[in-house]
């Protein structure tokens, strides 16, 4: 029986929501939803209500059927939720994330046209996000449609062994390992995680460009006790990473503001995997049942 479904998002932490925005429509990406700061002070039983609470939270965009970008609007901290610049680091544990197109060549020459340039394989974001241009059969093209696939992210790290052992642990299987670099495959559908191993140290940051990134599972209750059996272990919230969720096929997730069932991953490194599962209303199946792709 398999464990995780597919690479479900990418969290995006935008320094400009209105450029952010713009960019990645002008990719052909849908906005499917937005949340409110109010609507998650609500959630989180957090912070007294103020003028802040009408401001973006996040948004989703549509790469694909059960493939999205989640982005957030810059940092807003609880329990005030002040929104602050985000920092640059030059020490990131952020690579890149992939998208996948049936051709690379017309897709740069079509990201031309509209303007955007390509260097070397990849374009950038408003907010400095590389994104690598990754040639892979996704879902059914159509015309309009520049990509059709989430293909994956690339992260550096510190220790790569400890962390490629990790994401074995966590059930992504490992399809290539050289030196300095180790390429895992998460999920059914070929979707990728690649790690590079840097000399100089890199960190992950509350105010990074790369908030998380989050996998779709079945059960909330086999993958805890199946990443348990690996020696891997979930927690309920990234700042809870102390707590260990049971792995005896008992464990619950909490409900996010978009229905989903969710748990969390904390790596050795610090990075953080969001690991959910849709119970069957969420917002996204929601958008999917009433918009074509």
């Amino acid at each position: 029986m398999s464990i995780i479904k597919n690479l479900f998002h990418v969290s995006l932490q935008a320094r400009s929501w209105d450029e952010a925005l713009a960019f990645y429509k002008k990719l052909g990406f849908e906005q499917m939803f937005e949340l409110t700061v109010g609507q998650f002070k609500d959630m989180l039983e957090l912070g007294e209500h103020n003028e802040e609470d009408a401001n973006h939270w996040l948004t989703y965009l549509r790469v694909a059927p059960d493939e999205y970008i989640e982005m957030f609007n810059a940092v807003i901290n609880p329990p005030e939720f002040h929104t602050e610049p985000l920092g640059v680091h030059e020490d990131t544990a952020l690579h890149s994330f992939g998208l996948g197109c049936e051709d690379v060549k017309k897709t740069e020459a079509a990201l031309a046209g509209l303007g955007i340039p390509v260097e070397n394989g990849y374009i950038t974001d408003p907010s400095g996000v590389r994104i690598r241009l990754v040639e892979r059969h996704g879902h059914t093209p159509r015309e309009e449609k520049l990509f059709t696939s989430l293909a994956g992210i690339t992260l550096y790290v510190n220790d790569l062994e400890k962390m490629t052992k990790h994401l074995q642990a966590m059930c992504f299987a490992l399809e290539e390992k050289e030196e300095g670099r180790a390429l895992l495959n998460v999920g059914e559908f070929g979707q990728y995680v690649e790690l590079l191993q840097v000399e100089k140290p890199v960190a992950v940051y509350d105010d990074d460009l790369l908030g998380h990134f989050a996998i779709q599972i079945y059960s909330v209750g086999d993958t805890t006790k199946a990443f348990g059996e690996n020696g891997a272990y979930c927690c309920p919230q990234p700042f809870m990473k102390d707590v260990q969720l049971p792995i005896d096929g008992s464990a619950k997730g909490n409900i996010g503001l978009d229905g989903c069932e969710i748990v969390w991953m904390v790596c050795p490194e610090g990075n953080k995997i969001e690991v959910m599962v849709e119970p069957g209303n969420t917002m996204q199946q929601q958008f999917e049942k009433t918009h074509e792709w």
